[in-house]
């Protein structure tokens, strides 16, 4: 289903669709709004990404609009048209190409994680249609750019130093490793390249657990990782992986094992709500880093900022990583049309090339101490994160790298 919002207009509030002007993609006319499809999962199993991130997203649409929409075009407004991809691949498709086709949008955005990549990308290749994810881990298209964390450079490598460091800077005995990921296009990829990078560092995989997206219980994948008893466990976890992986852990009273991974499945805020505080106390608390791009806890004045003004002024009750990094694509967005001054598809695929939010801006809302630039293979050049603990609060603790830590890690036990 699509849902059309007009934003801004004088207010932060949403307006009716019909007091927008007709779209144009005449650069000699002037333009009142630029169209962009924004294709999210508001149901299915990757929900939670789409309903803790749209607010916040919207929030930052309105934003911008109220403060004067897009300069460069003369003060267009981002209209944005909201479609539900029930979480089906095939579906981000044929969304997509209704938005271009029929809707005439400049532009396509939303969560696409890497298996609604794939599937969208044959469609952006075909009618020339730039696009951002806010997620996926590649790129197939030379029309689709991500703020995601590449397969290689963000997840693999990232865990790769962290868990390093846990062994060569804090003294945690880190042999044996087990992969434990969800068993889809990033979860694969990311294990590829993070097996290479842990056996090159001196670490020894034993077995894998790969977590079936379907499945109601993960029982079964811990029960493979209790028989083995790695000194680690490591991969990428999507949220309902992630809650389905702690409870299966809560209900074996399992411990003996770190748990390293990214990154909704270990860093989300709902986590705690979803699983309970006994589980939360039990699990959470104990013997487990998460790989994110956002914590409340990070030592970033724009981060909190940013973080205060989605509770106090939007009065979301989520602010995580998802909510966050919706934020940072509108910001992105609105970056882009900035450069690209022209509602033209083309031009808008162009500034993708040039755009910049550097370090120490305030419009950046992410852990990337090299700023937000797009690199050739249309990933961001930094690839880097932070890795947090829970504390018996609910609350996250910062502790890789030292640049954004709030705390030192917690000895094993």
């Amino acid at each position: 289903m699509l849902t059309r919002r007009q934003f801004g207009l004088g207010t932060l509030g949403v307006a009716g669709a019909s007091l927008a002007a007709p779209f144009t993609r005449d650069a000699s006319a002037q333009t009142k709004t630029v169209r962009v499809g924004m294709i999210q999962p508001m149901s299915g199993s990757y929900a939670a990404y789409a309903q803790e991130g749209q607010p916040a997203f919207q929030y930052v649409i309105d934003k911008i609009n109220a403060a004067g929409g897009v300069k460069s075009m003369g003060g267009a407004k981002i209209e944005i048209l909201l479609a539900d991809d029930t979480s089906q691949p095939a579906r981000t498709a044929a969304e997509a190409r209704r938005l271009i086709t029929e809707e005439k949008v400049s532009l396509i955005t939303g969560t696409i994680l890497s298996g609604q990549m794939l599937a969208l990308t044959p469609v952006l290749d075909e009618l020339s249609m730039p696009a951002l994810s806010i997620w996926a881990g590649g790129s197939r298209s030379d029309w689709l750019w991500t703020l995601g964390f590449s397969y290689d450079r963000g997840y693999a490598h990232s865990m790769t130093e962290c868990v390093k460091w846990l062994r060569d800077v804090k003294g945690y005995k880190l042999k044996t490793v087990m992969p434990a990921y969800s068993n889809y296009e990033a979860g694969q990829q990311t294990n590829k390249f993070l097996v290479e990078k842990l056996k090159a560092n001196g670490f020894e995989i034993v077995g894998e657990a790969p977590l079936d997206t379907k499945a109601q219980d993960q029982t079964t994948a811990m029960i493979r990782i209790r028989g083995q008893k790695p000194d680690l466990v490591m991969g990428l976890v999507t949220p309902r992986d992630g809650l389905l992986m702690h409870q299966a852990r809560f209900n074996l009273n399992y411990h003996d094992s770190l748990f390293v991974g990214g990154t909704g499945g270990y860093t989300d805020l709902s986590l705690w709500r979803d699983l309970g505080d006994d589980i939360g106390k039990k699990v959470l608390t104990r013997n487990l880093f998460g790989m994110t791009g956002f914590s409340p806890a990070m030592k970033l004045d724009s981060v909190q900022a940013i973080v205060r003004e989605l509770r106090d002024v939007a009065k979301l009750r989520d602010i995580g990583q998802a909510a966050i990094q919706a934020a940072q694509a509108a910001r992105m967005i609105h970056r882009t049309l900035e450069v690209a001054g022209s509602p033209e598809p083309k031009a808008i695929a162009d500034a993708f090339r040039k755009v910049e939010i550097p370090f120490g801006d305030p419009d950046l809302y992410l852990a990337k101490p090299k700023g937000l630039k797009f690199a050739a293979d249309r990933m961001l050049e930094d690839g880097s994160a932070m890795f947090i603990q829970w504390n018996e609060k609910k609350e996250q603790e910062v502790v890789f790298p030292d640049r954004f830590a709030s705390a030192q890690p917690r000895p094993r036990g």
